[in-house]
């Protein structure tokens, strides 16, 4: 089962009674705000956004390397983002908290 974005969006639009028009707006800001924090990441500075309890992006920066193999490659320098799902959260999802 794949849940979209748009089923969220009238999802909460349903459940909070309001415009489905504005919940796409809110989720349109949300996306550019987190790509503006995390595309400002820096050598000197990691990025976490933490988008809800338990469900965080975090972005380090990779400065350029030289791979010595056949060929000398340069690799440029970049931003790498991960998904973290926190332990307490997987433990929540699997009922760990209910066994006790």
């Amino acid at each position: 089962m794949i849940v979209t974005q748009e089923n969220l969006v009238k999802q909460i639009a349903n459940r909070e009674d309001i415009d489905i028009a504005t919940v796409r707006k809110i989720f349109k800001t949300a996306e550019k705000i987190v790509f503006d924090y995390l595309s400002s990441t820096t050598s000197s500075e990691n990025m976490t956004v933490k988008l809800m309890d338990g469900l965080s992006l975090e972005c380090n920066y990779l400065p350029e390397k030289e791979i010595h193999t056949y060929d000398d490659i340069v690799c440029k320098s970049r931003i790498w983002a991960k998904p973290k799902i926190t332990r307490y959260y997987n433990r929540k999802l699997n009922g760990y908290f209910d066994k006790q």
